[in-house]
């Protein structure tokens, strides 16, 4: 997109006014208002009806992104998207329509999983999932979008802490880490040993879903340095609810590992703006916020601790 003269891009929406094959132009944008990122991003967002979807969803609307929301369940009303679009993942058709709107997009975040065949809990893997996976990265490179954001998790780091396993094993948890996520102490080790806060880097998965998670990690990370994103990240993303809270009635650790609709929405959103000049390669890192007792290491380059 770079390049002295002045290109013409035309964003498309169908008549019914969501985006789709049969679509007529509805706004356009220079490549000058681009390269001065002045003009309305659009991002697409698979998954879209689950808990962090929606929540990054409402922010940037309320932000005045453009926002499409992907997923098989998704309804047409949903105030957190400005557009929807219902689609299967792992169906032929729907993916090839995928592939005609991720063409005018400027970034996806991928978050479609069925959680309840794999998750932190469920011992076992789906290969369905990593077979959405290669099919929404895929539409993504062909597509030509800039930037492709995975929602990975913190199962795929957090095996030193088996406080945070299926079991809550948390007298097995080692210290300095199960002082720091114990409520009845006051030991902080973001402030006593900050040197041992969890590496996003690290590969230390505390479950199957956690090893399905480093390999959407390991995928991206290879897909970027091959060229085919100027930034690719991934997000190990911590505790997020529908009701914003950060303390959940018989979860006692989940306070340390929250992370709240704000700094999720405003971490998506520096990663929209952020110029590939400055910023491109790939990112990994924590989604948690800065809350108290944090094991994570949480820095990164887009909005920092």
């Amino acid at each position: 997109m770079a390049g002295s003269g002045t290109w013409i891009y035309w964003f498309l929406k169908d008549s019914a006014g969501l985006p789709g094959k049969n679509s007529i132009p509805t706004q356009r944008f220079t490549s000058t208002q681009m390269e001065n990122n002045t003009m309305t991003k659009t991002i697409l967002i698979t998954g879209a009806s689950g808990r962090v979807g929606r929540a990054a969803g409402d922010y940037l609307c309320s932000k005045g992104f453009e926002v499409i929301g992907a997923s098989r369940s998704v309804r047409e009303d949903d105030s957190c998207y400005t557009d929807t679009v219902q689609a299967d993942l792992l169906d032929e058709e729907d993916v090839e329509e995928l592939e005609e709107i991720i063409k005018e997009v400027d970034a996806v975040f991928h978050l479609a999983w069925n959680i309840p065949e794999e998750n932190f809990d469920t011992h076992k893997a789906w290969k369905g999932n990593m077979e959405m996976y290669h099919n929404v990265l895929d539409a993504a490179k062909k597509g030509g979008v800039p930037t492709f954001v995975n929602g990975s998790s913190i199962h795929a780091g957090a095996g030193k802490v088996p406080a945070y396993s299926v079991d809550a094993d948390f007298e097995n948890t080692p210290q300095p880490y199960k002082n720091s996520i114990d409520p009845e102490t006051d030991f902080d080790l973001r402030k006593e040993n900050p040197q041992k806060l969890l590496d996003p880097r690290e590969e230390k998965p505390n479950s199957p879903y956690g090893w399905h998670k480093i390999m959407t990690e390991r995928i991206l990370k290879k897909a970027t340095r091959k060229g085919d994103f100027d930034i690719g990240v991934s997000i190990r993303i911590g505790g997020v609810n529908s009701e914003d809270k950060n303390e959940l009635e018989g979860e006692p650790f989940y306070p340390t590992l929250y992370w709240s609709h704000k700094d999720l929405g405003r971490t998506i959103a520096q990663i929209l703006k952020a110029d590939p000049e400055q910023k491109g390669g790939y990112h990994q890192f924590y989604g948690v916020s800065d809350n108290e007792g944090r094991v994570f290491n949480i820095e990164n380059a887009f909005i920092g601790e």
